[in-house]
Order: C-alpha cells, then structure tokens, then sequence
C-alpha cells in the first residue's frame, strides 16, 4: 500500500525519509530497524530518495535523515528513562514509526500532529501490517501553521502542567522565519519547566553554497523550497525559553561510525550545515 499524494508539497517528504529508513534497515550494520518503513515509502519515496542522491551526488542525503533518526531516538528514549517523561510530542509526525519500533517506557504517551490526509494515509498502511504501537499512541489532525491547532493537542489528553518531550524534525527548513517563532513560541506555552525539545535545522550557508544548490533545486521543483536557515541554533532557542546543546553529524555523539568525513569547525565560515539540537526548559 503507498501513501497518497497530499495538497501540501512539504509532505511527501516524509516518503524520501521513509525510502531512507527502509533501506537502513536492511543493512547488517544497521542503526535502527523500521519494519513499516518500505511500505510508508512506496515506490514514489523510493524515487524520491534516488532523485535526492543523484541530485546531491556525493552529500550523502541518504545517510543525513539517518544518523538524524538514531541520533533522537536516543534523545527521546533518555529523556523518557532516565528524566521520567511520559508525554511524548512529535510535530509534524509524517511516516515517524517510533511509536511502534522503538521500547517505550510504560505509560508513555505519544502524541503524533500532523496533517489529516498524512495520518489518515499512515494509519491505513500501519492496520494493512498488523503493527501495534509500544505506548499511547494519539494522532493528532492539525496543520500548524495555523493558531488553534494547541486546542487539539490538549483535547486529545496532553497535560501541559506535566513534562514533555518534544521533537520538530525535518521541519523548520521549510518554514518562514515567522512561521519558525511562532511554532516555537505555542511550543513553549505548552510545556513545563524540565521539558525536553529536540529539532534539526540548516545553517545559512547551505542558500549559498555552490556543493547544495543541486539539492535545494530539486526539492525546489517538486514544491519543497527551502526558506529557514539559522547560524546560531543556540540563539533561536534561547529567546524561547531553551538552555541548548548543539551537535553536528559527524561529530561525537551524531556520527556512529557511519560518518564519512570530519566536521569543520563551526568558525570557517561558508560551509552548508546542519545542527541536531537538543535542549531543555528552563
């Protein structure tokens, strides 16, 4: 079964990260195992994927979203085992699987927000597998880009007086620098002080660089633009509420012996970038 085309061009995205997650899952050396992932993808995110990496060449677009998908997923598990956290928040979920691959602590539950027309297609593939989901799993039909979608998310049971974890992946790259405050501001009157919040996001430099502009215009034309880009993660979450970490792939702690290059330093300037950030409330 494939998922069906959906009226936001952001969205298919999600198959490109599906066909990434599929195909490492067949590795020996695997990071993660997604069992749903090669049916969420179906062929057109498996084109997607063979499209991105011809079109980036040697950048690796396969290898980001996964050091990406094992990088949080460590994240959210030790916020949820060692902090305590039972309330789990993926915004703009897409095809995300944690719910059903990953050891959840008992009692924790899952809140997944995205578009209709995305759950519904994801719920129809994940009831064709037969899979049942490691915790509390609510979906959450939103778009948030508009005000009123924390309502939703309160009245599908999250507590916003309890701690959280909170992930925004694969997101903001696509969003205006309005739009990007705006979501980080709802998200910040939703959670407690000890919340958790992990997000991923480019750097400036990658708009400029000659090595991404294949990339950037292939996602360009299939409606994907790329508008946000930050040099400062720390910045943009510190005005939020947030005491950061930032982590590169490649560097400790994002490279799992998969990355195939050093990192340079964030100080030689002009050199596209993307930050897995990590941060709690203060």
């Amino acid at each position: 079964m494939t998922v069906h085309p959906t009226s936001n061009p952001v969205a298919p995205t999600s198959r490109w990260m599906a066909a990434a997650r599929a195909r490492e899952s067949e590795r020996p050396d695997r990071l993660f195992d997604d069992p749903l992932a090669a049916a969420l993808a179906g062929p057109e995110g498996f084109a997607w994927l063979e499209r991105m990496e011809a079109a980036a060449q040697s950048s690796g677009p396969g290898l980001y979203p996964v050091i990406r998908t094992r990088f949080f997923d460590d994240f959210l598990l030790k916020a949820c085992k060692e902090s305590g956290i039972r309330q789990v928040v993926l915004a703009a979920a897409g095809l995300d699987t944690r719910a059903f691959r990953l050891e959840w602590p008992s009692n924790t539950q899952l809140y997944e927000l995205d578009l209709p027309e995305v759950l519904d297609a994801k719920d129809a593939v994940i009831e064709a597998a037969g899979a049942r989901a490691n915790c509390e799993r609510h979906t959450v039909r939103v778009d948030l880009k508009e005000t009123d979608w924390p309502k939703a998310l309160l009245t599908a049971g999250y507590r916003p007086e309890s701690e959280s974890v909170w992930l925004i992946e694969g997101l903001l790259f696509y969003l205006t620098w309005n739009d990007v405050h705006g979501l980080l501001e709802k998200v910040s009157t939703l959670t407690a002080v000890g919340s958790y919040l992990g997000l991923d996001v480019m750097n400036t430099g990658l708009f400029f660089s000659p090595v991404a502009w294949p990339m950037m215009a292939a996602l360009a034309r299939r409606g994907a633009t790329g508008r946000f880009g930050t040099n400062a993660p720390e910045k943009l979450t510190a005005i939020h509420g947030w005491e950061t970490n930032v982590t590169q792939p490649g560097e400790e702690g994002a490279n799992f012996g998969r990355w195939p290059r050093p990192m340079l330093p964030r100080k030689i300037p002009g050199v596209p970038r993307s930050f897995l950030v990590t941060a709690r409330r203060t």
